[in-house]
């Protein structure tokens, strides 16, 4: 008997069926139990900050000091880099590279003459005159420690928004983490259901690359299938796309010199509202796959699963 194959999804189903936000809840809890416990914890730290000496010690004592600092005076991440970067021009520097927040730090720790000079531009960059003709004052005005700014430092939200930024990458991170396992827990049950085996992860030789799922495995696959997350919009999302069209390329290679019922599937789960806003990518993805799915649709697995397997097995 023919196995019947699935119907595929649009890409208007696709958005009016996509998951924009995902939430675990569990993991939510997590980082709001973490967010609690470092509030008051931080909020006393910071206060040292009102002093010269008491800034350079805690700038020494905590990693993530100079993004703290920052967030709390309203200075841009990247401006702040900017910034940096001019002032390393000054000192006859050539960069290639933009020091990240982190970097900043460490250098300031090994060079005490840098660490003042930061020390100072934070403080009271927006009264040194040296900065007055080098730095808009639209940005320089922010570049000072005074009792507002302590001020701030009263209120538990003005923390916790601190804290919530600096764990902002960590949480996308582990978010996508629990997507992934979400995904690919649906998957490993169409291929229990059906006794196949599995490969997740792994390096494809056929199409060199690393594939979210393998299906039987990595060496003589049926089908592949990536699975991916995005709540933002990012430069990130078009590489995905291309390394999806690479990997059909190659696909598509190999199916020309096999019989149709030998054909391996390509599958892409894809999900959250950085994809429903990106849809020049989306549309990409969409074209070079045999299946496009989202978290909404996934229930379908099972049937293409079993498409792909029994038509190889023919």
């Amino acid at each position: 008997m023919t196995q019947q194959k699935p119907k595929a999804l649009t890409v208007e189903e696709f958005i009016k069926s996509a998951t924009m936000f995902y939430i675990d809840t569990t993991l939510e809890k997590q980082y709001a139990d973490s967010v609690s416990a470092s509030v008051n914890e931080l909020q006393t730290r910071l206060l040292g900050i009102a002093t010269s000496d008491g800034l350079k010690k805690y700038i020494g004592d905590d990693r993530e000091s100079l993004d703290r600092i920052t967030s709390l005076l309203n200075i841009s991440e990247e401006k702040f880099k900017r910034i940096i970067t001019m002032l390393r021009i000054q000192k006859r520097h050539m960069p290639t590279s933009e020091w990240s927040l982190s970097k900043v730090r460490e250098q300031m720790v090994s060079s005490s003459a840098f660490m003042n000079e930061i020390c100072d531009l934070l403080m009271k960059g927006a009264t040194l005159d040296k900065y007055k003709s080098l730095i808009p004052a639209y940005y320089l005005e922010n570049f000072q420690i005074d009792a507002s700014t302590l001020g701030r430092l009263a209120s538990p939200d003005d923390i916790r928004r601190l804290v919530k930024k600096g764990l902002e990458g960590n949480y996308n991170n582990r978010i996508g983490d629990s997507f992934f396992k979400c995904a690919s827990d649906a998957i490993i049950r169409g291929c229990e259901a059906t006794g196949l085996t599995y490969a997740i992860k792994k390096n494809v030789p056929i199409v060199g690359k690393v594939v979210s799922v393998a299906i039987p495995d990595e060496s003589n696959p049926k089908l592949l299938i990536d699975i991916t997350y995005g709540i933002t919009t990012s430069s990130a999302q078009t590489r995905y796309a291309e390394r999806a069209e690479a990997k059909a390329i190659k696909i598509r290679e190999l199916n020309s010199k096999m019989p149709p019922k030998q054909h391996i599937g390509f599958v892409n789960v894809v999900d959250g509202a950085g994809w429903v806003a990106r849809q020049s990518d989306l549309n990409k993805i969409e074209r070079c796959s045999n299946y496009l799915l989202n978290l909404q649709t996934l229930g379908s697995i099972g049937d293409i699963i079993n498409y792909y397997n029994g038509r190889n097995s023919q």
